[in-house]
């Protein structure tokens, strides 16, 4: 379910466009329309000149295409208008295309190849291109799963391209992370591991439902970043951490079929920390599955969880889950209510951090 769309920042002339059939006088902006109707159907909109960092030396150049590209991590979607566009706007389109966001773009036809790779919807009209995102945000949140999991399995198996990183980040609102780092194949000790089959989809769906951000393994990982902590999954988490934005990770693993049936739960925290009262309130809103299970931290995950509560200074869950509870097409009723609560729990506790913050 897509819920919060970038829009680019260029200027363009409403008659380059079909909104002349909008009757209203004067004639708005197009960002102004496009903001509008997707406001009224509940899509999140950022608009990053409500963002813009005044011009000012080139000292601030970095920083004005830094702010840019965070906004455009914070988002499922780009909606990007080719009628007039400067440099900028292939580039926001080239970035969000490599960061998994859904590109849509509005100019004309033929589109040049370059965008045609790098948007998944085309068109020549933006009353249609907003069409096409508001129909994609009704998706359900389990059809998504579907979706982002059979997308997963095309490429898991595989090493990334150069240069492309072997990970997906989801910028949120919310100060928690949600860690999927055995969303896809992975070695430990030079043995091949098959994924945890998804987890991947659940802590993209948690992201979607709460507003949290999430960092899923999208390609096959040559070092496990539960076991080493020098890979470059765990150097993003380590840095998003510092800078400030997360008060609470929460690692979401599998349970195979001959393990135990239900959900384990594995807290772990700095001196200090409330882990244990956030680890009971995780279980109680988890109370109408059975067998949920709080133990201490298991050997595989024990290095991350301590680099978490110790060099990072924030407190952890590992959350494993049992394989018949991840079972979308055969059990959609267990899945959307293990989403559901996990998804209120991460809002609770988010939403508590973020008060203690300010």
């Amino acid at each position: 379910m897509m819920s919060s769309v970038y829009i680019t920042q260029e200027v363009v002339e409403m008659s380059d466009l079909d909104l002349a059939q909008a009757q209203m006088s004067p004639v708005p902006d197009w960002r102004t329309l496009a903001i509008s109707k997707l406001q009224r159907y509940g899509l999140q909109v950022v608009n990053p000149i409500d963002w813009a960092i005044p011009n000012t030396p080139n000292l601030d150049v970095e920083k004005r295409v830094r702010r840019a590209l965070d906004l455009i991590d914070q988002c499922d979607a780009l909606l990007a208008n080719l009628h007039r566009s400067n440099a900028g706007t292939p580039m926001e389109i080239f970035y969000a295309h490599r960061r998994g966001k859904m590109v849509t773009v509005v100019g004309h036809s033929p589109f040049s190849p370059w965008v045609v790779s790098h948007s998944q919807a085309r068109f020549g009209e933006l009353s249609h291109a907003l069409d096409f995102l508001i129909e994609e945000s009704q998706t359900d949140i389990l059809q998504w799963a579907l979706q982002f999991e059979s997308g997963l399995q095309e490429k898991y198996e595989d090493y990334p391209p150069e240069g492309e990183p072997d990970y997906q980040f989801f910028g949120g609102d919310l100060p928690a992370l949600v860690l999927a780092p055995h969303a896809s194949t992975y070695f430990r000790d030079g043995q091949f591991m098959e994924p945890d089959l998804f987890t991947g989809a659940i802590a993209s769906s948690l992201h979607r439902m709460s507003r949290c951000h999430a960092a899923v393994s999208t390609y096959c990982l040559p070092a496990d970043p539960c076991y080493y902590l020098e890979t470059p999954f765990i150097r993003t988490i380590a840095e998003i951490v510092k800078s400030g934005q997360i008060g609470f990770i929460l690692i979401v693993l599998g349970l195979a079929w001959h393990e135990t049936s239900g959900i384990i739960l594995e807290p772990s925290g700095p001196e200090g920390s409330d882990i244990h009262e956030q680890c009971a309130h995780l279980r109680l809103k988890l109370s109408p599955f059975e067998q949920v299970v709080q133990r201490e931290p298991d050997e595989d995950i024990r290095l991350l969880q301590n680099f978490i509560s110790q060099t990072l200074n924030v407190p952890s869950i590992t959350m494993r889950i049992h394989r018949r509870f991840r079972m979308p097409r055969l059990q959609p009723e267990a899945f959307m209510l293990l989403n559901g609560k996990v998804a209120e729990f991460l809002g609770e506790v988010g939403t508590e951090l973020k008060r203690s913050i300010a």
